[in-house]
């Protein structure tokens, strides 16, 4: 809820709720029933699901790309990855990289099979 430090706001679950942070608790606790009608109110939920899903595979190669670009430019030296740890997770996020953009054309639909006459 890092908007609501943008108001001056105190907005952590670990002060206890008190004066200083009943707005942040009110917040909090009304974008939990918001959320909780929509579920209740019966609409159509899984489209959304499948578009997350999706979503989700197209944002993570861009996401990890970043984050080896990250690690290996904007980091002090001391705080990087090195050795076979570097090794390794470089390793395992190219191959998540590989997979995601292989799978990318048949996630959005621009090749698979094609419909029955």
């Amino acid at each position: 809820m890092w908007p609501l430090r943008r108001l001056g706001w105190r907005h952590t679950l670990n002060q206890r709720p008190g004066r200083q942070t009943a707005r942040f608790y009110v917040t909090y606790g009304l974008a939990h029933v918001v959320d909780a009608a929509v579920v209740l109110a019966s609409f159509e939920l899984h489209p959304s699901g499948s578009h997350v899903g999706v979503l989700n595979a197209l944002l993570l190669p861009v996401v990890l790309g970043l984050l080896l670009a990250l690690d290996a430019k904007a980091l002090p030296p001391k705080d990087r990855m090195h050795g076979w740890y570097r090794i390794t997770v470089t390793a395992l996020c190219l191959v998540v990289i590989g997979l995601g953009l292989f799978r990318m054309p048949i996630t959005l639909g621009w090749v698979g099979p094609s419909p029955s006459p």
